[in-house]
């Protein structure tokens, strides 16, 4: 018996998925212009883009992650690139926790974030047993497809990453996040200054969260969205914040017309593909879509109607390629709901 037991141990122990250990989770960085690099863990395992930008009045980083252990390490990499550690401020687009728990990292830089973030932090923490349990669940999934493929294959290395990933995540979740909330808030719009740079931040509450906002730096010619967007997806309108839509449109209008040579647009994660085109094709989208939803409810057009002629490849071009079902739910309808009941009042 013992030998058969030894031997079943002696198996499990040869066919097991080899994982990474913390110190091999790739960190990588990039220069996205003289005065901004991005930096995100693994691959092929999703990473949040935690980006630095230099100026003469110190560091700005935008949003951190879910790991302070991963983010000490892309911390260690700007300092080793840049030569300095003057962190005066940290941005994040939103409160979720893989864009801010990791905050903690930069004790000294001031926490600046939309107003409702306070708020939107304290749900995250309150939530981190629950979040355990996610992470938890993931890592066996992954673990499993781990188990599956060939460790040197691009699907291998992918999962033993997010085994790795999730291994880190769950051990600083159960250690103890020391949440930083911001000091610095703002309602609609804030412009902070540091010498040669300025950044606009906008208030983008229609979409991804109750506190996200958008990042604009005119003298690079870039902007930062957070999770709002995904590339080559419809953006998808919440109902709790719908009331801001009109709000967010005219921001949106603003940035555009502020920006006419932007070139670069920073999603929130490493893997999540997005460019300008992209980003002035959603607003065309929706712009336009609501200008045919109100007209339609000022002349008491049914909404089976509308729905009916509401051609969506043909009266949106610009999006006309972009997926619009997801998980079985049309993504072009439920915009459509939301911004009936709106113009509906």
């Amino acid at each position: 018996m013992i030998r058969s037991l030894l031997l079943v141990c002696t198996l499990s122990l040869l066919f097991a998925p080899s994982t990474l250990a913390q110190a091999d989770i790739p960190i990588n960085s990039k220069w996205l212009s003289d005065r901004v690099l991005v930096t995100w863990a693994c691959n092929h395992f999703q990473g949040t883009n935690m980006a630095v930008v230099v100026t003469e009045q110190g560091l700005v980083i935008i949003d951190t992650g879910l790991s302070p252990s991963t983010v000490r390490r892309q911390r260690e990499l700007i300092e080793s690139e840049l030569g300095r550690s003057d962190f005066r401020y940290i941005i994040n687009t939103h409160m979720h926790n893989d864009h801010a728990f990791a905050n903690e990292v930069f004790p000294d830089a001031t926490v600046i974030a939309h107003q409702n973030s306070v708020v939107a932090l304290e749900r995250e923490v309150e939530s981190i047993p629950e979040l355990l349990e996610r992470v938890r669940s993931s890592r066996e999934r992954y673990v499993a497809w781990a188990a599956e493929t060939s460790p040197d294959s691009t699907s291998g290395i992918h999962a033993r990453e997010g085994v790795a990933a999730f291994d880190v995540g769950i051990a600083d979740l159960e250690a103890g996040i020391e949440p930083r909330y911001p000091t610095v808030t703002f309602e609609r719009h804030h412009t902070l200054r540091l010498g040669d740079v300025r950044l606009e931040l906008f208030d983008f509450t229609s979409f991804h969260s109750d506190s996200d906002l958008l990042i604009l730096i005119p003298e690079e010619r870039m902007l930062f969205t957070g999770d709002v967007f995904w590339g080559g997806q419809l953006p998808f309108l919440r109902e709790e914040t719908l009331d801001r839509f009109p709000q967010v449109l005219d921001t949106w209008k603003t940035i555009l017309e502020e920006s006419p040579d932007l070139t670069t647009v920073v999603p929130g994660h490493s893997d999540v593909p997005l460019a300008v085109e992209d980003f002035r094709g959603m607003y065309h989208y929706l712009s336009r879509l609501w200008a045919d939803v109100t007209a339609a409810r000022e002349a008491d057009t049914p909404l089976v109607r509308f729905l009916m002629q509401n051609t969506f490849k043909e009266r949106y071009p610009e999006v006309a390629d972009y997926s619009y079902i997801r998980r079985e739910y049309n993504l072009h309808q439920h915009n459509i709901y939301m911004l009936w009941q709106l113009a509906g009042g």
